[in-house]
């Protein structure tokens, strides 16, 4: 596994290198309305996306009770989630962070199956736009893509559609959802891949290992809640754009 990442990302910094490249910037608003940075970079049949992780939120008290239910707000950080794609393949790389622990995660994707039969358009900066719809991991989106943009990617792990997506959201909420806000091309002389040394997981097992992480974090926060309060502790509710994995069915 770690010489086949080792591999496509070599190639995947090959390509940077050497070629003309797209360069999109989005915001996203993440499930709790923060908005975040993610660039994305796209040369042939390879990209890379790189999401902000830096939040303004409560550095103290980190815990809203509502009823029996327990969020974490989470905390301040400066580390940067990469994506790493490729069109050849539904195989996505990706370096992610729990506390201070960095992980390279390979995501099998299922495939997306996406709902081109519209006529409406949308203009996103220059660009007219088509609509597609889909399912993934359980919550329905809606998407807008340029065919003037000839590459088939997105923001985070969204791709296969006959150009670039310039905006997702998710059923017409306010939350989950990213659009471009830049958009241009440029020759780029270098862009750094560091190839994973360590910690490679499947993507199961790192949702398996960051839904541990904000339970113990749960049950550390209401440790120090008055005593005789009563809470509810359940499993880690999923409020993002992933819902529901294909192992879970």
């Amino acid at each position: 596994m770690k010489n086949k990442i080792f591999l496509f990302l070599s190639v995947l910094m090959l390509v940077f290198t050497r070629s003309q490249n797209l360069h999109i910037k989005y915001t996203y608003v993440n499930p709790v309305n923060f908005l975040i940075n993610e660039d994305l970079y796209v040369s042939g049949n390879y990209a890379l996306s790189i999401r902000d992780s830096v939040m303004l939120k409560k550095e103290k008290n980190q815990l809203k009770v509502e009823g029996n239910n327990v969020e974490i707000l989470g905390k301040v950080t400066k580390q940067k989630t990469k994506y790493y794609k490729t069109s050849l393949n539904e195989t996505l790389i990706i370096n992610e962070f729990i506390g201070e622990n960095s992980y390279w995660i390979s995501d099998q994707l299922p495939k997306i199956v996406w709902n081109t039969n519209f006529v409406e358009t949308k203009k996103i900066g220059k660009y007219v736009c088509k609509k597609a719809t889909a399912v993934f991991r359980g919550s329905k989106v809606a998407a807008y893509y340029a065919l003037d943009l000839p590459f088939s990617f997105g923001p985070y792990k969204f791709s296969g559609l006959p150009g670039v997506i310039l905006e997702v959201t998710e059923d017409e909420k306010s939350v989950n959802s990213w659009k471009a806000d830049l958009i241009e091309s440029y020759v780029s002389k270098k862009i750094e891949l560091m190839a994973p040394k360590n910690n490679t997981i499947s993507y199961k097992e790192f949702i398996h290992l960051q839904e541990n992480k904000d339970l113990e974090e749960v049950k550390r926060l209401t440790s120090n809640l008055p005593r005789g309060a009563v809470v509810h502790i359940d499993s880690p509710k999923r409020n993002g754009i992933e819902k529901k994995y294909e192992w879970e069915e």
